[in-house]
């Protein structure tokens, strides 16, 4: 069985930017394995391998999402420790994010707001789900490199969630089979996960008379309110907080054709740090405005029309999208309500694979022509031999209305995309954070 539903893990107001595992197999394919097969420190491996529900009761293939592995530890520990598998890595979003279930046995430290209650916050995504949860604190080792005191979310499994955090959706992402993940690990383009224009929103030095909502809360019993957070003590984005390589990440996946049982790569730590992650003189570098660049597709533009107030719909890279998702400009067919898979009607259909191209331009002027393909949904979840595919690198779907282009992880494929962090030094020659290049 897979996992049906539009999986678009991208934060909406304020920047609170937001989206190991174990394998599966597969008689018709084998595992392809990436480009980077190092085990140096600043390389950790992620695999598109269907996510830690496989074989599980009521779970099923999650698609298009590459997971890692963390060992999170009590701060200044060596032995209260666990080792958290199946977390989606998501260049959409910043900071670490993990089922409660998954870290229990910790007892990590609370991490207070600014009025010194314990902070919790509330991430929400354009397809209506959010997670909810208490900050805490911990020592976060991802491959080999460590973030120490790293404040994380932790997804509550309670249900008493701040209407203004929910907005009336019924979507809580606070279990394994819900989330399809044990966690999020948001390595995008933001420090922490309440940056807007460059500055944190939620600090209670941002100039606002009042704290920003949907973001970080304090309670009384199940009464709680919008708070203020110091910038140290927001989600913040390991990469950061390494002692080295702490610049960017670099998302390297092999090349699918059509689709296959699973995929092998890596997440490589810092750009322009070490020699294998140097930014080649070929890449081409788009420039962000409001983390957001522009793609021109079928006679439509989707870019940031102002910047003071961040506009769009614009276009993002994003990992943790799981498929291609966009408006549907050329009239693609889409698919039936009524499939074996369920409803898919939000997913496109088209009845043999339509090549695509798209132009990409950053806020900086540079322009690139991309194509992909788009591909049957109905057949790619159904057809003997595809349905338990991991790795499906035609898998698109329309984008929820207001909103732009999402090159979603299909994009990934074969193309090795450097994502650098917002106020972070960059090679030299390069423009300023943020910024995406491949």
């Amino acid at each position: 069985m897979q996992k049906f539903t539009v999986l678009i893990f991208l934060a909406g107001a304020f920047v609170i930017a937001g989206c190991g595992g174990s394998s599966t197999t597969s008689s018709k394919t084998t595992t392809t394995t990436g480009a980077s097969g190092s085990t140096t420190a600043n390389v950790m491996p992620i695999a598109v391998n269907g996510g830690p529900t496989v074989g599980q009761i009521d779970g099923g293939i999650y698609p298009n999402g590459a997971f890692a592995s963390a060992t999170i530890c009590a701060p200044s520990s060596t032995t209260n420790c666990v080792t958290v598998n199946g977390l989606l890595v998501d260049t959409g979003s910043t900071g670490l994010r993990v089922l409660q279930s998954a870290v229990s046995s910790l007892n990590l430290p609370t991490v207070n707001a600014s009025n010194g209650s314990a902070a919790y916050d509330c991430v929400s995504f354009v397809d209506d789900s959010y997670l909810w949860g208490p900050v805490q604190q911990a020592d976060v080792t991802l491959g080999g490199e460590t973030a120490s005191k790293l404040p994380l979310q932790i997804i509550s499994t309670s249900t008493d969630v701040p209407t203004s955090c929910s907005n009336g959706s019924t979507m809580n992402e606070n279990t394994l089979a819900s989330l399809g993940a044990n966690g999020l690990l948001g390595v995008g383009t933001e420090p922490t996960d309440c940056f807007y224009q460059g500055a944190s929103v939620c600090s209670p030095s941002s100039g606002l008379s009042s704290p920003p909502y949907p973001a970080y809360y304090t309670c009384s019993g199940t009464s709680c309110s919008p708070a203020f957070v110091a910038t140290n003590d927001q989600v913040s984005n390991p990469v950061v907080l390494f002692p080295s390589d702490n610049n960017g990440v670099i998302v390297e996946l092999p090349a699918v054709s059509g689709s296959v049982a699973t995929v092998s790569g890596s997440l490589v730590f810092g750009i322009g740090t070490e020699s294998n992650n140097q930014l080649p003189s070929s890449a081409t570098i788009f420039t962000l405005t409001c983390d957001d660049f522009t793609t021109t597709f079928g006679g439509q533009t989707y870019g940031i029309t102002n910047a003071t107030t961040c506009a769009g719909p614009g276009s993002f890279i994003d990992s943790g999208s799981n498929g291609l998702y966009f408006p549907n400009a050329t009239n693609i067919p889409t698919c039936p309500s009524n499939t074996a898979a369920g409803d898919l009607s939000s997913f496109y259909c088209p009845s043999t694979t339509d090549s695509l191209s798209a132009t990409m331009e950053g806020a900086g002027g540079t322009s690139k022509s991309a194509s992909f393909g788009v591909q049957n949904a109905e057949s790619l979840f159904t057809s003997p031999g595809t349905e338990s595919d991991a790795a499906l690198s035609g898998l698109a779907g329309i984008n929820p209305s207001g909103y732009g282009f999402d090159w979603g992880l299909p994009f990934f494929y074969g193309v090795n995309l450097y994502s650098s962090i917002d106020g972070q030094s960059t090679p030299s020659g390069t423009a300023a954070a943020p910024w995406w290049a491949h």
